[in-house]
């Protein structure tokens, strides 16, 4: 094949692969709290992606740590995360 034709299907398969486009935005908080005993932190995230081909989706989650000290020096933890999006 000569050179100048494949120098062609080389940019003809790199310009049908970029032919989509793809963007992702997102924001997250954390908060953290304290007292005798006990300790909660809490994070909250949430993006929003388009995309060419699939539309546009969002997705948000939150996940919280608890931990607290019994009376006798025992640690107890707990961590949850639950997500909802489309």
């Amino acid at each position: 094949m000569p050179r100048l034709c494949r120098n062609a299907v080389a940019v003809a398969l790199l310009a049908s692969g970029l032919g989509g486009c793809v963007g992702t935005a997102g924001v997250s908080t954390w908060q953290y709290q304290s007292g005798p005993g006990y300790e909660t932190e809490r994070v909250s995230g949430s993006s929003i992606r388009a995309d060419t081909g699939q539309g546009i989706s969002r997705e948000a989650c939150t996940s919280v740590a608890r931990r607290q000290t019994g009376a006798f020096g025992g640690v107890s933890s707990e961590e949850t995360t639950s997500c909802e999006g489309d």
